[in-house]
């Protein structure tokens, strides 16, 4: 007897494809990945894509068989997409199941509704990011702001808010500064290239008073350290418990 695979994770699911409806329904009815998490990936489909994600928002109060019957039209095509999360998982990387199931979808505007802030400020995903400043989604910077709140890796989110750092727009470079703030407060961490960029503008933002609370001096270059202990007490005195909190993990 051939063992199947155990589920994929959802929270493995969301940063790695941009799922379909008719693959979410296969992967459920196929048991690649659990009824619980099927409900929940379609739920955040359904906030990814605003007023187009209503077959995910059915999807996700739906009742056994309307999960079989959606996988059924949906075909055997559609389980392709979970062929290439596990060898993904198993550390197999495919280059045309990642341009297929991620990028493409990315770059086609398939993965996010952009006209929709509240839909943009769930973005998960870096490549979403990535693909908007190619088309130049007026609303890139709020998905910037999005990724920072979302994804778990800082890694992967500094190179975007670099991209809006240094963009002639004032208004996106604000939003790069909101978003760089929130990266500071959530993972205690900054760049190099964020750095550089942030000593540019003009002292005393949101960034400049979060990364001195969150972190560690000795990450720090000289001219952030020096004059900006008035923005460091200002945070402090704004969100104390915050603060001490984060000191106390350190």
């Amino acid at each position: 007897m051939t063992a199947h695979p155990a589920p994929v994770p959802a929270e493995f699911v969301r940063f790695a494809v941009a799922l379909e409806p008719g693959e979410l329904a296969v992967g459920c009815v196929t048991g690649r990945v659990t009824d619980e998490d099927a409900r929940w990936l379609a739920f955040l489909r359904r906030c990814d894509l605003g007023e187009l994600g209503g077959r995910f928002a059915a999807l996700a109060e739906a009742d056994p068989e309307v999960w079989r019957q959606a996988a059924a039209e949906a075909g055997p095509e559609a389980g392709r997409v979970w062929a290439y999360l596990e060898g993904l998982r198993r550390g197999e990387p495919d280059a045309a199941g990642r341009q297929e199931f991620l990028v493409g979808r990315a770059a086609d505007g398939r993965g996010m509704n952009w006209a929709d802030s509240s839909a943009l400020m769930g973005t998960d995903r870096p490549e979403e990011v990535d693909a908007a400043f190619e088309r130049g989604e007026p609303l890139v910077g709020v998905a910037v702001i999005g990724l920072a709140l979302t994804h778990p890796d800082a890694d992967a989110i500094l190179p975007r808010v670099a991209r809006a750092l240094e963009a002639p727009h004032e208004e996106l470079r604000h939003q790069g500064v909101v978003a760089l703030a929130h990266v500071a407060r959530l993972h205690a961490t900054v760049d190099d290239r964020c750095l550089e960029l942030l000593r540019g503008l003009p002292p005393g933002t949101e960034a400049h008073d979060d990364i001195l609370t969150f972190v560690p001096l000795r990450r720090l270059p000289w001219w952030l350290r020096g004059p900006g202990y008035a923005g460091r007490l200002r945070a402090f005195v704004r969100h104390p418990r915050t603060v001490l909190h984060r000191r106390a993990k350190r």
